[in-house]
């Protein structure tokens, strides 16, 4: 199967160590202004589906955490792309 998103595992283990279930999750996110559903947040944690700019920016707001937290380690080493025109 073909992962979608790089995030997923961080979401859920974030998740779960604030205890919450996937409804917590979707209720905060609600309760925040971000559509979403509980079957987005199983989607996005299975790396079944892409996680949108505006999803990464909501989780990390209601969990949080620093966008860059949402990343695997492995990730927070990387250099920005060079933008020459």
């Amino acid at each position: 199967m073909r992962r979608t998103n790089i995030i997923g595992e961080r979401i859920r283990l974030l998740r779960r160590e604030r205890g919450w279930t996937q409804v917590d999750l979707t209720r905060k996110l609600q309760t925040a202004g971000y559509r979403v559903t509980r079957d987005m947040i199983a989607r996005w944690e299975t790396r079944k589906i892409s996680v949108p700019d505006t999803g990464v920016v909501g989780l990390a707001t209601v969990l949080r955490v620093s966008i860059l937290d949402l990343f695997p380690m492995n990730c927070h080493g990387a250099r920005p792309m060079n933008r020459q025109r």
